[in-house]
């Protein structure tokens, strides 16, 4: 099973990958021209407001607010 929780409270050094984007089309699309669009692998660089996420070789400040959320499936390591 895996654990989904929003972006906003991964921890540093979590990793997972985006199960689901929600907010306005505008938002939305955005993120996604950003890199952040669902199956993509995320880590949590420092957790805030904004948040540092990686995704791929880049970097994002992401401010989260009420406009989108993005729900991650953290990765087990067993």
């Amino acid at each position: 099973m895996e654990n989904i929780v929003p972006l906003d409270l991964m921890a540093a050094g979590e990793v997972g990958h985006v199960v689901q984007v929600d907010g306005s089309p505008d938002v939305v699309h955005r993120l996604a021209e950003m890199g952040l669009r669902e199956q993509v692998r995320v880590m949590m660089v420092q957790p805030g407001r904004p948040c540092i996420v990686a995704v791929g070789d880049h970097r994002l400040s992401l401010r989260m607010d009420d406009e989108a959320e993005i729900l991650v499936a953290l990765s087990v390591i067993p």
